[in-house]
């Protein structure tokens, strides 16, 4: 046999062999995830979204002024997670309630 097919069969077999913590197959191996909380990139306590009761398809915009496109976009992951429910729009004025991101907290304001 020659190196060239069993060079991609020996290259699985050593990375199978590399501790679970560093190996990149871990997660694709039916391992625990990272728990029932999703874990965002940026200081981002959902609890707001997950006690929110707002109508069903209720249009809501995400806003995380003068934050990192980071934050904006861990906010607008958070929205669609937890508010599966209601509408995001991008129209500020289609909006109804505003979910803002300031300095790590979650807030909501009405439309105005």
């Amino acid at each position: 046999m020659s190196a060239a097919r069993w060079l991609p069969a020996a290259a699985v077999l050593a990375l199978a062999l590399v501790p679970s913590s560093a190996n990149p197959f871990y997660r694709l191996a039916g391992s625990d995830g990272d728990g029932r909380e999703p874990t965002f990139d940026v200081p981002l306590d959902p609890a707001p979204l997950r006690a929110a009761r707002f109508p069903d398809d209720l249009p809501y915009i995400t806003e995380a002024p003068g934050a990192s496109p980071l934050a904006q976009g861990n906010l607008k992951a958070a929205g669609q997670l937890y508010l599966a429910r209601q509408l995001p729009v991008q129209d500020r004025r289609r909006a109804e309630v505003r979910v803002q991101y300031r300095d790590g907290r979650i807030v909501f304001a009405e439309h105005g």
